[in-house]
């Protein structure tokens, strides 16, 4: 006997901040399971909140979504919105990603509900719940937006009679991936159209979801992030030059983008382009500086410095990064940075000021040590 089984672990795609509505929609599929589970006696409201094909309703086809018929189907539904949720919310924002969520999981189980009362309508007093059919609907969004990205996946073989078990990760390209699984998903559907397994819901999901995700224009961003995806693969492989051809071109269109900026700041100084690496770690600097990300700005101009000695930032930046290396509990490297002011702007604002605290820094620091 031979089995293949594999599971999605993650993507190659950016995630940042906290993925909060994520986490708010995991946790209240967890209550609600638990809930349900733990106080018995409430089984008329568990079935009142599912969506039954005989009656249907959109307020009940979005409930149903959050209930589930045991510990597999609420774990894999939750391992699929551990992957998918975080990097489409990253590009929505948490509003339009609970909008979404919420609106492919009630149009979802409203096209099982429509099937079932157009091919098999002895059912339709049977509940349709659980939250595949949402989760389908972040998948379609993914496949827009994200449709470059890889994603990877744990897998173990056994051979039963063989006694043996081997473990595995490998990646695809999401495209395929998610074709694969849209496959499986019609193959299911076309042997047993009147299994348990919603898997109407699950490719209207997915095709509402991709329609959502062209509706809002998500398939152009897309493509500018592919650039960035593209470029991060050439600087693995250390092909520089094709890295900085696809920084340079999602910069023409993203110039504040403090992350890339830095990242083809190192390249440069790989490169041996001193001037254009320290433009570029100043750029960055500054955009984090704008955006009140003072601890990223404070590490980014102490590697500046680590990489390319004697660079400064202009003014008015050295001396925000200064009060932030003072803010952060770093007096060696305010003492640096405040010193670093007065000197190279003898003329500018605060510069007299900015070596007596440099001073000062040094002798609280000679204090300490002894």
């Amino acid at each position: 006997m031979y089995y293949f089984l594999y599971l999605p672990v993650g993507t190659e795609a950016r995630v940042r901040g906290t993925p909060w509505g994520t986490i708010l929609l995991g946790i209240a599929n967890v209550a609600a399971f638990l809930f349900f589970l733990l106080f018995r006696g409430w089984e008329p409201e568990f079935y009142s909140l599912t969506l039954r094909s005989g009656e249907p309703s959109l307020a009940n086809a979005v409930t149903a979504s959050f209930l589930h018929a045991g510990w597999l189907h609420l774990a894999s539904n939750m391992l699929y919105l551990g992957v998918f949720g975080p990097p489409v919310e990253t590009r929505l924002g948490h509003t339009r990603f609970l909008i979404a969520y919420v609106g492919c999981a009630g149009l979802a189980n409203l096209a099982q509900a429509a099937w079932i009362l157009r091919f098999i309508p002895d059912q339709a007093s049977a509940p349709i719940l659980g939250s595949s059919g949402a989760i389908s609907g972040l998948m379609g969004i993914f496949l827009v937006r994200l449709y470059f990205v890889r994603l990877r996946f744990a897998a173990i073989t056994l051979l039963f009679l063989q006694g043996v078990a081997r473990g595995t990760r490998f990646a695809l390209p999401s495209v395929v991936a998610i074709a694969l699984w849209f496959a499986l998903q019609a193959i299911y559907q076309m042997a047993d159209p009147v299994s348990g397994t919603a898997y109407i819901s699950h490719i209207g999901g997915l095709f509402f979801g991709a329609a959502l995700a062209f509706v809002m224009g998500m398939a152009g961003e897309g493509r500018l992030e592919r650039r960035l995806i593209l470029g991060n693969r050439y600087a693995e492989r250390a092909d520089w030059f094709a890295a900085l051809g696809e920084y340079d071109a999602y910069l023409a269109r993203r110039p504040d983008d403090p992350e890339v900026l830095m990242q083809a700041a190192r390249i440069h100084r790989v490169t041996h382009q001193q001037s254009e690496s320290v433009k570029r770690f100043r750029a960055g600097i500054a955009s984090y500086l704008r955006r009140g990300a003072m601890h990223e700005a404070c590490d980014a101009c102490d590697e500046m410095k680590r990489l390319l000695g004697d660079a400064t930032l202009d003014p008015e930046d050295l001396l925000r990064v200064a009060r932030g290396f003072e803010e952060e509990g770093r007096p060696s490297d305010a003492s640096r940075a405040y010193e670093a002011y007065g000197r190279r702007y003898p003329e500018a604002p605060g510069a007299l000021t900015a070596l007596l605290k440099c001073a000062d820094s040094k002798h609280r620091l000679l204090a300490e040590n002894a």
